[in-house]
């Protein structure tokens, strides 16, 4: 397995495995992403070309974390608004492993790569955000192996993009979407 910056030719298979583990419409343009000057999209690609797993992430504008989480927050740590003040401020969206290549260490080393790019292009301070639902298992030991602490728990952050329907969540039942985002951060410098 080796990790590889995203490229177009590999669209349909992100969209593919993202639609299976995020749910069908959540995840719609990587190309997008690689339009964002500070946009970082890796793949986990197995030896015999099948995508494994991916990570997307960005160092955000100054000034852009508000509008990151959606406005949700108005009591943001320090360490936070000042990294977002600078545009130091690198944000992990999203890291998918297939279901079929999980326990392989994938995520830690899509993780670790992201991670590291993200510092490259200036983040001082990291945030990372996952998509908790009844059927995701718990990342939190995982997050701290990583060097990253529990910071909050927004139950609403993708709610209204899956009850709206703009995408179709896996998990989400008759009465409505389970899933809750979980953001955990880690200072660099």
């Amino acid at each position: 397995m080796y990790i590889e910056e995203y490229g177009p030719n590999r669209q349909q298979d992100v969209i593919d495995l993202a639609n299976r583990v995020l749910g069908a419409g959540f995840f719609e343009n990587p190309s997008q992403i690689k339009r964002d000057v500070n946009g970082v999209l890796l793949l986990a690609v197995e030896d015999d070309e099948t995508l494994s797993g991916f990570a997307r992430g960005r160092l955000l504008p100054a000034g852009e974390f508000s509008q990151f989480i959606d406005n949700q927050l108005q009591d943001i740590p320090q360490e936070l608004r000042q990294a977002d003040a600078a545009g130091a401020l690198g944000v992990i969206q999203t890291v998918v492993v297939s279901p079929d290549q999980q326990g392989k260490s994938i995520g830690t080393r899509l993780m670790n790569a992201i991670h590291d790019k993200l510092i490259g292009l200036g983040a001082d301070k990291l945030v990372v955000t996952f998509k908790r639902g009844p059927m995701v298992p718990h990342v939190d030991r995982w997050m701290k192996k990583l060097g990253f602490d529990f910071w909050i728990r927004l139950e609403s952050f993708w709610k209204e993009r899956c009850e709206s329907d703009e995408f179709h969540c896996a998990e989400r039942g008759a009465d409505g979407c389970k899933c809750a985002a979980m953001f955990y951060r880690k200072r660099i410098f």
